[in-house]
């Protein structure tokens, strides 16, 4: 059978990767075939894919599954030599079109595609066009997708850095993440108590600690108001021990990995959406454009969010929610503060967030738009 469209990515099915499972299951139904390569735990994941899949992690020796994890730009090289059985994937499946996802894990597969004669596109996420740039061998190998049909990122901030890199302009393309968006708004009824909710990795870009913070500070002047955190990770220890710490433990709650359907019902369930994104101090490491903000639109939740990488592509400041500048946890507290006592305000910017995620972020433009990229049907 002939499958002309093939999907590369490290990890196949990762709740923190909603927009994978997108692309390989339903970008093109039926004709699609994935590549994964890197060894991870599938009881993380709540979705398998059931298509044609290489997991090529299976397939090697332990010492070559830990070079495929290490992402440095001459790793492409040195695995040159074990890319035949995705050669004979490729070929069997008559693939005519490959996208990997991530710039820093798709080098191989852009040279692979040339030989081979297939278009290849890279599509850029977060990381990749964050951190890793900040190394001037990174800057250099990504010249290299001068040669691929095209590089399409999800935000028109990491498309102006990818010019300056010398990536041609004819070849980048924005195209945002999409969403399930409901045919109507969510309609709430105001109750006493405010639910706020936050979705993300305990990670430092997440900064889940700031997150809690400006919570704390809208919490000690607005008692009834409650907060929702989804997400794990290396900081979900020392989120542990602020709340703890602070005596937040009755009105937080950390519930740390969900299923994305658990997550889409709290966001019906609450009223307010946060997200304190900042840049990682240490390693560069940004926000592409949050998924969980998407999300929190189309579910008509005004957002609180930071002046952030591509955030502001979607977060109109006063219309859908409110932005403040990153670290600024005692502006984010007062946006808070005023949206817990204001339910016109919130269904107001509720309503307008699913409209813009109607009009610019549903899951059926982003296919749109892909398709018509990637010229497959």
């Amino acid at each position: 059978m002939t499958h002309p469209f093939a999907v590369f990515s490290p990890l196949l099915g990762a709740r923190s990767e909603t927009f994978v499972r997108r692309h390989v299951r339903d970008l093109l139904p039926g004709r699609t075939v994935a590549v994964t390569y890197s060894s991870h735990d599938t009881s993380a994941s709540d979705w398998t894919w059931q298509g044609p899949c290489l997991d090529l992690d299976s397939l090697r020796p332990r010492f070559l599954r830990r070079l495929f994890r290490i992402r440095r730009p001459w790793a492409s090289l040195i695995l040159a030599d074990h890319l035949d059985p995705v050669r004979r994937f490729l070929r069997r499946h008559k693939v005519q079109v490959m996208m990997g996802e991530y710039l820093d894990e798709s080098l191989p597969w852009c040279l692979l595609a040339r030989e081979l004669g297939i278009r290849f596109f890279a599509h850029a996420h977060g990381y990749d066009v964050s951190a890793q740039l900040r190394s001037p061998l990174w800057q250099e190998s990504y010249l290299a997708y001068n040669d691929a049909a095209g590089v399409i990122t999800v935000s028109d901030f990491s498309r102006t850095r990818l010019l300056a890199l010398g990536i041609s302009r004819d070849l980048v393309r924005t195209v945002p993440c999409g969403v399930d968006v409901p045919d109507t708004p969510t309609a709430r009824s105001p109750g006493r108590s405010i639910r706020c909710l936050a979705v993300g990795r305990m990670v430092p870009k997440k900064a889940p600690l700031l997150a809690l913070d400006a919570f704390r500070r809208a919490a000690t002047r607005y008692p009834d108001i409650r907060l929702d955190y989804v997400g794990s990770g290396a900081l979900l220890g020392p989120a542990r021990q602020y709340l703890e710490d602070h005596e937040l433990t009755g009105i937080v709650t950390l519930h740390g990995d969900l299923p994305n359907q658990a997550v889409q019902q709290m966001m019906q369930r609450s009223d307010i959406f946060i997200q304190h994104s900042v840049v990682d101090p240490d390693t560069g490491d940004e926000e592409g454009l949050p998924v969980a903000i998407l999300e929190a639109m189309a579910s008509a939740l005004p957002v609180v969010a930071t002046k952030h990488a591509g955030i502001p592509e979607a977060v109109v400041d006063g219309s859908t929610g409110f932005l403040v500048d990153e670290g600024d946890t005692e502006a984010m507290a007062d946006r808070i503060e005023l949206l817990a006592r204001s339910p016109n305000v919130r269904q107001q910017m509720g309503i307008s967030g699913w409209t813009r995620a109607r009009d610019r972020f549903s899951w059926q433009r982003e296919r749109a738009a892909l398709l018509g990229i990637l010229g497959v049907r």
